[in-house]
């Protein structure tokens, strides 16, 4: 038995230090959420997946649990549980775009699920009540940011066990009973039921009947799972020689019979790939739906700081923003490519709007080594409410790990005299010489 848990950690060893190599990936840290029955192991499992993971080389931070220290003493309340889940969202905000690797969540938004699931059975809201705290609980916003909640699961029997084990009395309390506890596991499974999908897929570990070690050993392996699908998720590619096919002008092509030819090769040839597997196989080349924002004669220039990486790659301005293709249920491919595009936007822009869109073209620069893995479809996203125009003027957008731009409106004529002093990479060029033919 000893040795079966050793040769189960040097596995776990090693896929950590494989998954260390993929962070370059990351936009944003890593968020699992813990929450679980009464003694099914919650705590003692949130430290060792902390420490595992901090010695192991990951950034990590705990939000603590709320409930410890809420100042409202009745457990259990309506009051009590939203001013645990409204501190603990709180606090995941102002540290989702931080230099954290990982995001540990003691119970959080999917926990107030569960007990708001359990104070409506129980009659302490009303129908109404439930739906609100609800739809504001799985606003897109701050749902998205879990990446993985993980519920810990113990039968009531085990449960009492393991609560006799360290006291020296034999009277329940307020919760640590039978019939208390078969109510709090009826909601967490209910909830698990009906909101697991919305959160991408909960991790139910059930601890019931299992050693501490060798149940952790199991838990970590499935973070570890969803972790590395975070990391290097498969995205749209299409095989280089099928690109190879379509016809360039200047490093691109422009029109509707250029977007219906690029649109049907990656909905012939399409196929989806690790990220990693993309970024090292050239025989692949990557979908980057990628859009210019136009707000009437002015296009939206992004000036990237120097803490950017890729301003020493691609240089200080682009007047393009784009991203990769993740696989999704949607009708089409071309739906797919204009959805992640959408997404991008809203999360790195902060515009929930949906604003006019049109697929203008691609470009591909053949030539060069690195820029070749990618070919851009190109979208014009039309600003035509003159606030968001203004607001997008004065925003300084940031990103982790430093990447990080702010912009500007640009009379695209301006631009285009100001093209050596900018030293617009190859892309935005492209872009600019289409422009110049309207």
């Amino acid at each position: 038995m000893a040795t079966d848990i050793k040769k189960e950690i040097e596995k776990l060893d090693h896929r950590a230090k494989e998954i260390q190599s993929l962070l370059r990936y990351a936009s944003r840290a890593f968020v699992m959420e813990f929450s679980g029955t009464p003694k099914s192991g919650k705590t003692t499992s949130v430290e060792a997946i902390r420490q595992f993971l901090s010695r192991h080389g990951f950034r990590v931070h705990v939000l603590t649990e709320r409930a410890a220290i809420c100042p409202i003493p009745m457990k259990g309340h309506l009051f009590f549980n939203t001013w645990c889940a409204t501190s603990m969202l709180a606090e995941l905000l102002a540290n989702v775009e931080s230099e954290t690797d990982i995001i540990i969540v003691d119970r959080g938004l999917f926990d107030a699920l569960v007990w708001l699931t359990l104070q409506e059975k129980r009659g302490e809201v009303t129908g109404n009540e439930a739906k609100t705290i609800d739809s504001f609980l799985l606003l897109d916003r701050w749902r998205t940011l879990i990446d993985v909640p993980v519920v810990l699961n113990v039968s009531v029997e085990d449960a009492i066990d393991r609560e006799k084990a360290l006291h020296i009395t034999s009277k329940g309390g307020s919760i640590m009973n039978k019939q208390v506890l078969a109510a709090i596991v009826e909601s967490v499974n209910e909830a698990i039921s009906r909101y697991g999908s919305k959160f991408n897929g909960v991790i139910n570990h059930v601890t019931t009947g299992k050693r501490i070690r060798k149940s952790n050993i199991d838990l970590a392996n499935k973070i570890l799972d969803r972790f590395e699908r975070f990391l290097n998720p498969d995205i749209l590619v299409v095989a280089r020689q099928e690109i190879e096919e379509l016809p360039l002008e200047q490093g691109g092509l422009y029109g509707e019979t250029a977007v219906q030819n690029v649109l049907e090769c990656i909905k012939t040839h399409c196929c989806f790939m690790p990220r990693h597997d993309a970024e090292n196989n050239f025989e692949y080349v990557q979908i980057i739906p990628s859009a210019i924002l136009r707000y009437r004669n002015e296009i939206f220039v992004f000036e990237r700081k120097e803490t950017d990486p890729k301003y020493h790659l691609f240089g200080k301005h682009t007047v393009w923003k784009g991203c990769h293709v993740s696989k999704r249920e949607v009708i089409s491919i071309s739906e797919m490519i204009r959805m992640a595009l959408l997404d991008r936007i809203s999360r790195e822009l902060f515009l929930s709007r949906i604003f006019p869109i049109k697929a203008l073209g691609y470009c591909w620069d053949a030539d060069d080594q690195m820029s070749s893995k990618h070919l851009g479809i190109i979208y014009q996203v039309e600003i035509d409410n003159s606030h968001t125009a203004l607001d997008l003027r004065k925003k300084e957008f940031r990103k982790m790990r430093g990447h990080g731009f702010t912009g500007r409106f640009v009379n695209y004529q301006k631009i285009w005299n100001l093209e050596t002093e900018m030293a617009l990479e190859s892309w935005s060029l492209t872009i600019k010489n289409w422009m110049d033919k309207l």
